[in-house]
């Protein structure tokens, strides 16, 4: 009966909405149900955009005799390095105001919804208007204020006081409207699209082709995690997906990079390389599987290979094994005989050889500490 009242609601609130009777933020806000579906749609919407974007899943050329696994080697990235995100809060700044932000580790973000702001680092100051996005990929100590010369309050205490109930800066009339929050990833894993990072990036999205889609994103995300629907976390998380990739995409498109991680999945027979290597058992791949995958001589690809992801294709590949390997450790379940298997070794003994020499730990040290 639960369901069908549910359903029930979800088909009136959708017909009222439909025949103009309540608008559509009424519609969102009187359904739970169609809040979700409604932003399920947006998600699928977006993930079509970014998808083509950055080339999608692609498969290897016609006549290589190989066939691998459609893959999306963004994705695989983000996955590896344990890609999350969090939201702190979306609110007005009052008056004279000024937070400062420790390097935390996390790739922090502000985005000014409205309103005005300075942003300080690393001796730089610039200024911000609606529609900016900033990120700090590596994480960085900076400040954010409508004045340099205002007095400032961390971060921290900003949240702490939020959550007490005891919000900070609203002395005055509003100036600005700003949403801050992280993407959090483990820089130990020196992937290169992690390396490729700039220290800052800057997005002026209202003059950007990707503006509308980058704010819808942080919209829906914010509406995510305040109202804690069912299924808020996993729409959450592909829906920071999504943002983290648009915020990449945009920023190299304006910096006109051809080089690094990002040009590489730029390139269809690149990206059907990475596809191989990423695969479960890609460790099986040599470099005349890989060239013949992409359609190409094993001179051209390992020269073209090393010239976007700044390695060479057998580097890479142990780097991933490696990489995965690692993030088994880090979870309990799989002894490091699995593990040592999964990754295409024949014993445990040479595994952790090759762990060693790019990790610097043992396996066995490694999962000692993470447990």
């Amino acid at each position: 009966m639960r369901h069908v009242n549910v359903c029930l609601a979800w088909l009136l609130t959708k017909t009222f909405w439909l025949l103009g009777i309540i608008s559509r933020s009424q519609a969102l806000a009187a359904c739970p149900a169609l809040r979700l579906v409604h932003s399920c749609t947006h998600l699928f919407q977006c993930h079509k955009r970014i998808k083509a974007l950055f080339g999608g899943s692609l498969m290897p050329p016609k006549g290589t005799g190989k066939k691998v696994r459609k893959m999306d080697p963004l994705s695989d990235v983000l996955e590896l390095i344990g890609f999350r995100s969090s939201i702190y809060f979306q609110k007005n700044f009052c008056g004279n105001w000024k937070m400062s932000v420790s390097d935390t580790g996390f790739a922090q973000f502000h985005y000014i919804v409205r309103g005005t702001a300075v942003i300080e680092h690393d001796g730089h100051v610039e200024n911000l208007t609606a529609g900016d996005l900033v990120l700090f990929p590596k994480g960085a100590s900076h400040a954010i204020c409508d004045n340099p010369d205002s007095p400032a309050t961390s971060g921290q205490d900003v949240i702490a006081g939020l959550q007490a109930g005891d919000e900070p800066f609203l002395d005055g009339a509003p100036t600005t409207r700003m949403i801050c929050g992280h993407f959090q990833y483990d820089l130990a894993h020196q992937h290169p699209l992690v390396k490729d990072l700039p220290p800052r990036i800057l997005l002026k999205t209202s003059e950007m082709e990707l503006g509308t889609l980058l704010s819808s994103l942080i919209s829906l995300i914010v509406n995510e995690t305040l109202t804690k629907e069912i299924g808020s976390r996993t729409v959450t998380q592909y829906l920071s997906q999504a943002l983290f990739a648009s915020i990449l995409r945009a920023h190299f498109v304006l910096e006109g990079s051809q080089i690094g991680f990002y040009s590489g999945i730029r390139d269809a027979r690149i990206v059907s390389a990475l596809s191989a290597i990423h695969e479960p058992d890609g460790w099986k791949y040599n470099l005349a599987d890989l060239a013949s995958i992409a359609g190409m001589s094993r001179s051209s690809f390992a020269a073209i290979f090393k010239s976007h992801m700044g390695q060479t294709p057998g580097d890479y590949a142990l780097n991933w094994r490696m990489f995965k390997a690692r993030r088994s450790l880090e979870k309990p379940g799989q002894t490091i005989d699995q593990i040592a298997h999964d990754c295409g070794y024949g014993s445990s003994s040479a595994f952790s050889r090759a762990f060693r020499a790019v990790m610097g730990v043992n396996p066995s040290q490694l999962r000692t500490t993470s447990h």
